[in-house]
This record gives C-alpha cells, sequence and structure tokens, in this order.
C-alpha cells in the first residue's frame, strides 16, 4: 500500500512538482474533502487520521519515501481520512489535476500509483476506517434512500439499526438524539439528522460547479454507455462532462454479477465495473457530477446546446451524448406506495442481501436482473421466492441463471402469477400473489421484496427535441431519417445522420435508451465508444 520510492524516482519527482516543508500538526489533507492534493514524502512522518465527533483515531504512521494519498484524488470523490505531519516534514505536492494529467501520460506511474492507492481505499474501509455511519431503524424510507445514493455514489457507508444493536443506540444517546430523530448520519465530526438525499448530496459535494462552462462533449447519464464515452472522450482529448441524476452505474451498477461481459472470466459485480470504469474516466480528466438530472435541453449561443440542470446550472455542449437509460417499471399493487424504499426495492445490493440474512425474501421479474439477484440473495436469504407472470423464464432469462436458481434448494419459483398487494403493519410482512390458472391467492412471507419487471426509457429532458418509437425509445441513424409525423424530424439536407446520431445534428444516443438496444452491459459499452467516434466527426466538420 506504501511502496518505497527510490531516490532516482524522487529525483524526477522534484521537477515536475513543488517541494514544501511541513511542520508538526499541519493538515496535507482534511477527511472528507474533493480533489484533494496529491503528495510524495521525502523525509519526516505523517499520520492518516480518521476522525469523529467528540475522538480522533490514529490510522497508520508512515516514514519512508512514498506517496501519500487516497483513490478519492483520482475519483473526485471525498477523502475519507486526513493526514497530518507528525514531525518536520519534507514534501512534493501536486494539485489533482496535475496528478491525473500524468496518470494519463505515464502509464508505469499510473499503475503503481492506482493499485496502490486502490488497495490503501479497501484496506480502509475494511477496517472501518473513514465509513459513514447511518444509524436508521431497518424499515426507513429515507435512510433507505441516503444509503443507495452513498453506496452508488461508491462511498463506503454501513447501516446501524439501534432496535438491534446496543451500542448503537449507546451512541445516539451520547448524542442526545432521540430515536424517533434517525436516521442520523455520521460523517467524520459532523451529524447530520433526518437528512434528505439532496442534503447528503449538498454536504459531500457530489454536486460540480460547472455553471456556464463550455465542453466538447456532455453525456446525460453515467450508466455503462455513458462512461465508457467519458473514458473514450477524455483519452482522445474531448473536454468532457458528465451529469448523472442518481449516482454512476445506472442499473447494470446494481447488479450483483455482471458473468456474460468480455474479460471477467468470473464475473465482475456492477459496484466493481462502475468504480474501475469511473476511475479510468476521471484519469483521463473527464468531469463527473452525481444527484444532477438535466431537466432540458435547448438551442444555445452560437450554434451550441444550453444544458439546464435540476440545480439551476447549466452548461453548454458542442456534442450530445444522451444515455440516460431507463428507470424500473412499477406496477400497480396495493400497499407499494406505503412500502416502496421500506421494504420494497428496485434493485439489490450487497448490503441488501446481508441485512436480510436468514430472512424470506421475495423477487418479482423474470429478467437476468431478477435472475442474478435471486441467486445472489439465495446465498444470505432463508427463502428466496422469484415471482413471474409467464408460465416459465426461459423466454426472458439466460440459461446460466436459470441453471444457478434451480439448484439453489431455497429458491422457489412461482409463475404464471401477479403481485396483487404488499402486506404488513410497520414493516413488510409478506407479498400476495394471484395465480392466473384458478385465481386463487397466496400470501408469500417476505421481509423484504425486489420488483424488477422492466424498464421505461429517461427521456424527460429532450421530449420535444428527439423524435422517439412507439415505447418512447430515441430514434437514431435510419431510424432517425424515417421518424415522420408531427414530431422533430432530421432535416440536415447535404449528410445522413451517423448511426447512432438523433433527429438534432450532434445529439447522439447510446445504451438503453436508444431504439432497438439489445439492453445489455457490453452493447451499451459498445454504443458510448462508438457515440465519441461519430461525435469526432461532427466536431471536425
Amino acid at each position: 500500500m506504501f511502496p518505497q520510492l527510490p531516490e532516482a524516482k524522487l529525483a524526477k519527482f522534484r521537477k515536475l512538482g513543488d517541494e514544501v516543508t511541513m511542520q508538526p500538526g499541519d493538515v496535507l489533507f482534511a477527511q472528507g474533502v474533493r480533489d484533494a492534493p496529491f503528495y510524495m514524502l521525502i523525509s519526516g512522518a505523517v499520520e492518516f487520521i480518521d476522525h469523529w465527533p467528540g475522538r480522533e483515531i490514529a490510522v497508520s504512521r508512515v516514514d519512508i519515501p512514498t506517496f501519500l494519498g487516497d483513490i478519492a484524488m483520482v475519483t473526485g470523490e471525498p477523502t475519507v481520512v486526513s493526514c497530518v505531519a507528525a514531525e518536520e516534514s519534507t514534501l512534493i505536492v501536486f494539485p489533482s489535476a496535475k496528478l491525473r494529467k500524468m496518470l494519463a501520460e505515464w502509464p508505469e506511474f499510473s499503475e503503481m500509483v492506482l493499485g496502490a492507492l486502490t488497495a490503501r481505499r479497501d484496506w480502509l474501509v475494511s477496517q472501518g476506517y473513514g465509513v459513514l455511519r447511518l444509524v436508521a431503524d431497518r424499515g426507513s424510507r429515507r435512510a433507505f434512500e441516503v444509503r443507495d445514493l452513498l453506496e452508488r455514489n461508491l462511498l463506503p457507508v454501513r447501516w446501524y439499526d439501534p432496535a438491534e444493536d446496543e451500542d448503537t443506540a449507546k451512541l445516539l444517546g451520547k448524542l442526545d438524539i432521540p430515536r424517533e430523530e434517525t436516521p442520523v448520519l455520521i460523517r467524520n465530526e459532523r451529524v447530520l439528522t433526518n437528512p434528505s438525499p439532496a442534503q447528503v448530496a449538498r454536504e459531500l459535494g457530489l454536486r460540480a460547479e460547472v455553471d456556464g462552462r463550455r465542453f466538447d462533449l456532455v453525456i446525460l447519464g453515467a450508466g455503462p454507455a455513458g462512461l465508457a464515452a467519458a473514458v473514450y472522450g477524455g483519452s482522445e482529448g474531448l473536454s468532457t462532462f458528465v451529469a448523472e441524476a442518481w449516482a454512476p452505474g445506472g442499473q447494470a451498477g446494481t447488479s450483483m454479477r455482471i458473468e456474460n461481459y468480455l474479460g471477467f472470466p468470473t464475473g465482475v459485480s456492477g459496484e466493481d465495473l462502475t468504480r474501475r470504469a469511473t476511475l479510468q474516466a476521471r484519469r483521463f480528466d473527464a468531469q463527473f457530477s452525481s444527484f444532477h438530472p438535466a431537466e432540458e435541453v435547448v438551442a444555445g449561443p452560437e450554434g451550441l446546446l444550453r444544458v439546464d440542470l435540476g440545480d439551476g446550472q447549466h452548461v453548454l455542449a458542442r456534442t450530445l451524448l444522451v444515455a440516460t437509460g431507463a428507470r424500473w417499471r412499477r406496477m400497480e399493487a396495493e400497499g407499494l406506495d406505503r412500502f416502496e424504499g421500506a421494504g420494497v426495492y428496485y434493485a439489490a445490493s450487497r448490503s441488501d442481501a446481508a441485512r436480510n440474512r436468514d430472512q424470506d425474501v421475495v423477487v418479482i421479474g423474470g429478467g437476468n436482473s431478477a435472475g442474478q439477484a435471486a441467486g445472489h440473495l439465495a446465498m444470505f436469504a432463508r427463502s428466496v421466492t422469484v415471482v413471474v407472470r409467464r408460465p416459465g423464464l426461459e423466454a426472458t432469462m439466460s440459461q446460466y441463471l436459470i441453471d444457478r436458481l434451480e439448484r439453489r434448494p431455497n429458491v422457489r419459483l412461482v409463475t404464471s402469477a401477479e403481485v396483487v398487494a404488499f402486506e404488513g403493519e410497520s414493516a413488510l410482512a409478506g407479498v400476495r400473489v394471484r395465480h392466473k390458472g384458478d385465481g386463487s391467492q397466496e400470501t408469500i412471507p417476505a421481509s423484504a421484496a425486489f420488483l424488477m419487471i422492466g424498464a421505461e426509457p429517461c427521456t424527460d429532458m429532450v421530449r420535444g427535441l428527439l423524435a422517439t418509437d412507439e415505447r418512447g425509445f430515441l430514434c437514431a441513424g435510419t431510424d432517425a431519417v424515417a421518424a415522420n409525423g408531427g414530431g422533430p424530424q432530421w432535416t440536415v439536407g447535404d449528410r445522413e445522420p451517423h448511426l447512432l446520431e438523433t433527429t438534432s445534428p450532434g445529439v447522439f444516443c447510446a445504451g438503453d435508451v436508444r431504439s432497438g438496444s439489445t439492453k445489455r452491459v457490453a452493447a451499451a459499452v459498445g454504443d458510448g465508444s462508438m457515440a465519441v467516434r461519430f461525435a469526432h466527426d461532427v466536431l471536425a466538420g
């Protein structure tokens, strides 16, 4: 985690950065800040410290020539610990932008630094250092939303239920916070009482300050298509900005394991793939902003496109990629509104599986996402019941997932059935289904239900600007030319639209939001990378 640097390398770094001297107690970087500078220690010693309300915890001490920092200095997330000089120390300092430039231009340095910083972060989190603490009852909808925002933005967080953990109940007492005022988020020395996701996003600085800035390429959405475009756009020298309504990864980011993606023979979790892709794009200086939805796209000055963002900021784009994907479809069922986010969820994360250990859970849906979720939940839960409307899974789920579920003794498949109600008093207790064959109803015990019945395109911000098919997905390429009726049409007479170009020149679409897409991670990545090539053609013209 702390590779010792030889004098020859230190001499090279001295020419690239600024040498500074720190006195004991001087702060190199604080905990919870974005875009902190990167340091190399030449002589002296530093300490890493984890801050909590009323106390400080010494994490480690470093006194050899090595580089200091956190993977946050590359990704732009908040740092998880602080670093303080333990004695008089000489260091070389690099601003975060200079660090990313060095990583992009120097592969040997990049491999060493990224590997060590990633291992360092993994070790810190495994030991509980720098981890955000979320204190709330199991069924808290607001706590679920906050946890989902944090986890999806790759910020380490752990959920503590005061009803099940005596130490957590004592902690609330020390903080003088009644249990009724939970959820509580403890971040460093800050305690946020009953915070909304918007408050947490502001506290952590998830939204970038970009008002009025111009970019060669603006990407709406950070699922696999948007992340791929960010990597290729940044690596090919385009100033690139990614606006994401919630968090990087999209629906794929919530997947327990993606097993049919090239290059990962044992599979890869959506979280891990998202972290790797985000880190890769940031290395090439693509700028990300989370919890920052695009509200509207309109014509801007000088032939540019103006993208109005949810907090009142706007950016100007020479080219635009719509990679907003699709949102999970809801269903009409009694009790859904009451338990949504508090027992009924649209994705199954790793922490969801652990929190439902030895419980009964229900997965509703017959696609690959449902199969992946059911398979992982079955490793922890007492029972997993998969409910599907069709007579079987063969038409909608990959065979390897069907085979896996069949091998699980605690997985039960209920076919030709539809959910009619979610039941329970203060917490979800069961899912009531109606069997299509005889009309009989059955209540399946469940402490949690995961609803995965398909998705609808997220196109609100371009409604009226771009043509869509009959289901609302964006038309591109030959479909953009064929789009007719009273809606938008391709009007450029001297050229045909590029393969992924919409009815508006210079505006492209990629991934699940595109009409005719195959709804697979690999296809979305291909779309995103291809769109950058077409954007280059438009910019060059």
